[in-house]
């Protein structure tokens, strides 16, 4: 029999969870701001099967205004807000996109029933909300 060595035994570290505590936390407010924000008309309206998509993170994607045309999604949440309130900045990281037909894109989706949401942080852990 082979005995258990101390590299076996000892406990795996939590240090890359922790690290990535704060992006888990946005990610899981987004989620519930898109289960219990979305208008519950979409519900009245007899639609099943909702899908909310992140857009904004890959330029090969297509547009929003295209996200929207496909049917496929009932909520689009763009991706991501990545600097906000330092010092009155703000960064809209939509990886490429043109920003330039962004909000006319995004009355489009509305007119067509689609809510469009905002994923405020992203990525990583350069950023924070202030508590006051």
């Amino acid at each position: 029999r082979r005995q258990a060595t101390s590299q076996y035994l000892e406990k795996p570290t939590m240090a890359p969870l922790a690290a990535r505590r704060p992006a888990c936390l946005l990610a899981l407010l987004s989620v519930a701001a898109a289960l219990f924000l979305t208008p519950t008309a979409l519900a009245a309206g007899g639609k099943t099967g909702q899908v909310t998509v992140f857009w904004g993170r890959n330029k090969a994607e297509g547009s929003l205004r295209e996200a929207c045309d496909s049917g496929m999604y009932t909520m689009v949440t763009m991706s991501f807000l990545d600097v906000f309130g330092a010092n009155g900045k703000y960064h809209l990281d939509l990886s490429g996109h043109d920003l330039s037909s962004v909000g006319a894109d995004i009355k489009h989706c509305q007119s067509k029933g689609v809510p469009v949401s905002l994923s405020i942080g992203g990525y990583g852990t350069g950023y924070s909300l202030a508590s006051t």
